[in-house]
């Protein structure tokens, strides 16, 4: 699980530490959502993962499989996308310690 969720793993601890009590999430998901859809697509979390990666002075390109099999994990509707219901659910999942996808 650590290494499929490695690539969010990246774009969540930075966004999540800047979030206020009580937000469950909702800025940091407002953050990687950049067209405001309600999902968080393979571009948007691909481009939140390198920026994330950028700031701890990492150059290299993030690795798409990696995103793929992330974002299959996660999407339990099979849309393609994580959404507010999915990232909520992979979040407890990692507090609990246990499987992103239940």
């Amino acid at each position: 699980m650590l290494m499929i969720a490695a690539p969010l793993a990246l774009a969540i601890p930075a966004a999540h530490a800047a979030e206020p009590a009580g937000d469950n999430g909702d800025r940091m998901f407002a953050m990687i959502d950049a067209n405001g859809d309600g999902k968080i697509d393979k571009a948007e979390l691909t481009k939140a993962a390198e920026a994330q990666a950028a700031k701890k002075g990492d150059t290299k390109p993030v690795d798409s499989a990696k995103i793929d099999e992330m974002i299959t994990r996660i999407d339990t509707n099979g849309d393609g996308a994580v959404d507010k219901a999915e990232m909520a659910a992979m979040r407890k999942a990692q507090a609990a310690g246990g499987d992103a996808k239940q």
